[in-house]
């Protein structure tokens, strides 16, 4: 079926899982508002907010990741506010947390990108695979309507 764009929904699809992947942004929201306001399609809908839910949930893990070291430095800091015999002030071994924390964020951007071209290249033939996450909050959440005018 061809978008009110001219073109088929799976390279609408495709498109908007690699802007989403590369660029991101405005050009992502942008693109996905206009699928999710304009288009109709079934697919095209849910494979707009499995791009943005995939993309929302690296975020948050990202923030949530980064803010580890963070509460060691603010255990560190109450332990010398009460004069604690024991703080967590060993830069060593903050160190050591960092690049784990590093290396954890890496695999999982890493895996997002895998993700995201694997479901672009699906998308082209109006295919996908099931995101455990992405899939219940679609069904529970999203209003994505059956396509009449196949």
């Amino acid at each position: 079926m061809k978008t009110k764009l001219g073109i088929s929904a799976g390279l609408l699809a495709f498109i908007c899982f690699l802007v989403g992947q590369f660029f991101g942004g405005i050009s992502f929201i942008l693109l996905a508002g206009y699928i999710l306001l304009v288009e109709n399609d079934e697919f095209l809908r849910a494979s707009a907010i499995k791009a943005l839910l995939i993309i929302l949930f690296v975020d948050v893990l990202d923030l949530l990741v980064g803010l580890l070291p963070d509460l060691f430095t603010l255990i560190d800091w109450f332990t010398r506010i009460f004069n604690a015999e024991t703080r967590f002030n060993n830069v060593a071994a903050i160190a050591k947390i960092d690049q784990i924390i590093d290396f954890v964020m890496w695999i999982v951007l890493w895996c997002k990108k895998v993700l995201m071209l694997v479901l672009a290249f699906l998308a082209l033939s109006k295919k996908t695979i099931s995101v455990p996450f992405v899939e219940g909050f679609i069904k529970k959440h999203a209003k994505v309507e059956k396509n009449t005018e196949e």
